[in-house]
């Protein structure tokens, strides 16, 4: 492709700051950078339309913590960081819900449930046993009091129980976005789709090489790519790809409100009179660690199986399937990346399958580590 003389010239010269992903991290960096620098020129470039990996593909869950999952993470890292992102996420979802409105970004409140069945009962009991502890714990990080409560009838079929999370919502994926986008639009960052990087060095500036052989040159860069970093830079960052299906809509839905399963690799959430169902990755593992968005059939199956056996108690047909990709870290880690690899060249990635809820908290890191503060 040949770039004319006003695209080289004027609408990719001149940048103080180009942002890779057009995601939630991408679009919030960009957000915070403007509004400190007003002046500055800020531009986003993605080698799609919008940010397709995960932030328009994900299940609108603001969610910050079950209890399966905490204990799980417990036997591989340290309570400092399992409590300490746990904190960052419902820090995130907070600043998120006040920056851009809970009406623009449809949230709603309406709590969430892990169920346990016959599948699971060890998780249950070790959950209940647990609760007065993890509870502690987390008035102290959160000053919430009681987030987790046990509850033995619930009308899913074969449930055992569930604990209960009355301070998690969620959220309208589709809404979010736009808003988003259109808040970094109003204060006049550049929001270019359609440009995939190929390469980058560091000269006097930062050269950013796309596949259409142009050349961007930048004052400085941020990666905000998530699992797809790991083409660009080193950087301890797996793919994890995550399936999701929707129903069709029915009269009488069979729960509201968010659940999990299984440790949450199964999750699901009412919209627009409709279930959505996702994850199911434990199926296939090996399978989903991949940067191809692209359904797997394996898991599409199980997705199937799952929302008719164990959320309607009939069959159900399905109107949507899709996936988005996430990034994970190697090594079960799940903090994020917030760094700067060298000079004038920053990361703000792996957000764990949590992007919705960590996305504010690290747009706001990376910045403030471009600022040395």
């Amino acid at each position: 492709m040949n770039y004319s003389y006003w695209e080289k010239e004027y609408l990719l010269a001149d940048i103080d700051y180009l942002v890779i992903g057009m995601g939630l991290v991408g679009l919030q960096t960009a957000i915070n950078l403007k509004e400190k620098e007003p002046t500055a020129k800020v531009v986003v470039i993605d080698r799609h339309a919008w940010g397709l990996g995960a932030s328009t593909r994900n299940a609108g869950f603001a969610c910050f913590a079950n209890v399966s999952e905490i204990l799980d993470d417990l036997q591989n890292d340290t309570p400092e960081n399992v409590y300490g992102t746990i904190k960052k996420r419902y820090q995130g979802l907070q600043k998120l819900r006040s920056k851009f409105g809970d009406k623009n970004i449809g949230y709603l409140e309406k709590g969430s449930c892990e169920i346990f069945t016959n599948e699971n009962k060890t998780y249950l009991l070790n959950g209940i046993d647990s609760l007065q502890g993890i509870n502690t714990i987390l008035y102290n990080e959160l000053g919430l009091d009681n987030v987790f409560t046990y509850k033995s009838n619930n009308s899913l079929p074969n449930t055992l129980g569930a604990i209960h999370n009355n301070f998690e919502g969620q959220l309208n994926t589709g809404k979010m976005y736009n808003t988003i986008y259109a808040f970094a639009q109003q204060l006049g960052i550049l929001l270019y789709g359609g440009i995939e990087v190929e390469s980058w060095k560091k000269e006097d500036t930062v050269e950013v090489k796309t596949t259409d052989d142009l050349t961007i040159k930048t004052s400085n860069l941020i990666f905000c790519t998530n699992a797809f970093t790991s083409k660009l830079t080193e950087v301890d960052i797996a793919p994890c790809r995550g399936q999701v299906i929707v129903s069709e809509r029915v009269t009488d839905l069979p729960c509201e409100g968010l659940h999990h399963f299984d440790g949450g690799y199964y999750y699901w959430r009412d919209i627009d009179n409709r279930i959505l169902l996702g994850g199911a990755r434990n199926k296939d593992v090996y399978g989903e660690t991949s940067l191809e968005i692209a359904q797997n059939e394996t898991i599409i199956t199980e997705l199937k199986r799952f929302m008719n056996e164990q959320i309607f108690g009939k069959k159900v047909a399905i109107d949507y399937e899709w996936s988005g990709i996430m990034g994970m870290g190697k090594n079960q880690e799940k903090l994020p990346i917030v760094k700067e690899v060298e000079p004038n060249i920053y990361i703000a990635v792996r957000l764990g399958g949590m992007g919705v809820a960590l996305s504010a908290n690290v747009a706001e890191e990376v910045v403030k580590v471009m600022s040395n503060e």
